[in-house]
């Protein structure tokens, strides 16, 4: 057995326990760094959390950002000072050169003579506003004594008229001889209605229960009315405009008050000249003997609807002077001038 050789083996291996011993106690290296390990470590020391960091991260930023905006504006400011000094600056010197370019004329002083010619001058249109003043006072005050050849629109506004009559104390019985002796001006008359109690008829419905005439038409009628009397060409007629709300029932009601539309306006269809006694001579031809009949006719390019005879004599006649407004009249020859004075109405307002 090899003592010798043992003991070699033994020697080498307490040298490599020691050398791993040496190893052992030595300091141990450090780790490499990196910013996940400093952020961790910042954190751990700081006792600071990652929100927190990022807020203040945000914070520092927004600061900056407010040093530059700030920094931005005040050169902005400045740049349109300056502008505005410059321009001030441009504009003065531009008048400056205008006035010495162009020089304000130096007034001269106005002698005495030049005022007392200016006081003379004065004093001529002085005198001519007054001589004018004078003569056209003298012209309106002649203007108004004059007599005044139409009145004012009806209180209805539903047509222009000439004079404006009343009748008072009036009945059924005496309506008729009451509006035949009425002395006329030329054109259209309006009259005024109350009974025997002194109240007006103000509204429609008012006159037709004085006339006791009860009919359909009722339904569409509004109040404003106009009863009148027109004397023109050697003619003088009554008549009556009705306001309607509906055309188209009017229309058809009167197609039915056809049946008595006579009977019921007895002083529409009277032939004595009012103004006069009922035995003086009657207005136009008399009338003859023949059948009435209602008939269409074309007057003035509206359609009319008339009670007369072959010889176009009528007793009463009614027509639309537009979807509104029905006129009933005694003798068909004054649907044409009525029509035409009713159409002229915006002009005499």
């Amino acid at each position: 057995m090899d003592i010798g050789g043992e003991n070699k083996e033994e020697k080498e291996v307490d040298k490599f326990g020691k050398v791993i011993d040496a190893l052992h106690n030595k300091a141990k290296l450090p780790s490499l760094r990196t910013y996940q390990g400093d952020m961790a470590e910042f954190i751990k020391n700081k006792d600071e959390s990652v929100v927190s960091v990022v807020i203040k991260e945000k914070e520092k930023r927004e600061r900056e950002e407010k040093e530059q905006e700030k920094k931005w504006q005040e050169k902005i400011a400045k740049e349109e000072e300056k502008k505005k000094e410059n321009k001030v600056k441009t504009e003065i010197e531009k008048e400056e050169e205008g006035s010495i370019m162009f020089p304000k004329p130096i007034e001269k002083p106005k002698s005495k003579g030049n005022g007392l010619q200016i006081n003379i001058t004065i004093i001529i249109l002085s005198l001519f506003l007054i001589i004018g003043g004078v003569a056209v006072s003298f012209y309106i005050i002649k203007a108004l004594k004059k007599p005044q050849l139409s009145e004012v629109v009806l209180e209805q506004d539903i047509i222009p008229y000439n004079n404006l009559i009343t009748l008072a104390n009036v009945t059924k019985l005496n309506f008729g001889s009451e509006l035949a002796g009425l002395n006329l001006e030329n054109g259209v008359n309006i009259l005024q209605i109350s009974g025997v109690d002194g109240n007006l008829f103000k509204k429609s419905e008012d006159f037709f229960d004085f006339l006791d005439v009860s009919l359909s038409l009722n339904r569409t009628l509004k109040d404003e009315y106009v009863v009148g009397v027109i004397s023109q060409k050697g003619k003088t007629t009554p008549f009556i405009i009705l306001m309607i709300n509906d055309f188209g029932r009017a229309f058809s009601a009167m197609l039915e008050w056809e049946k008595s539309i006579e009977k019921d306006l007895t002083f529409l269809t009277s032939k004595t000249k009012i103004g006069q006694t009922a035995s003086t001579t009657e207005v136009g031809a008399p009338l003859t003997s023949e059948a009435f009949v209602w008939k269409d006719i074309i007057i003035k390019n509206k359609d009319t609807r008339g009670l007369v005879n072959s010889k176009n004599q009528s007793k009463i006649a009614y027509t639309f002077l537009d979807k509104n407004t029905i006129l009933i009249v005694g003798d068909i020859d004054m649907i044409g001038e009525i029509s035409s004075i009713y159409a002229s109405r915006s002009i005499v307002r």
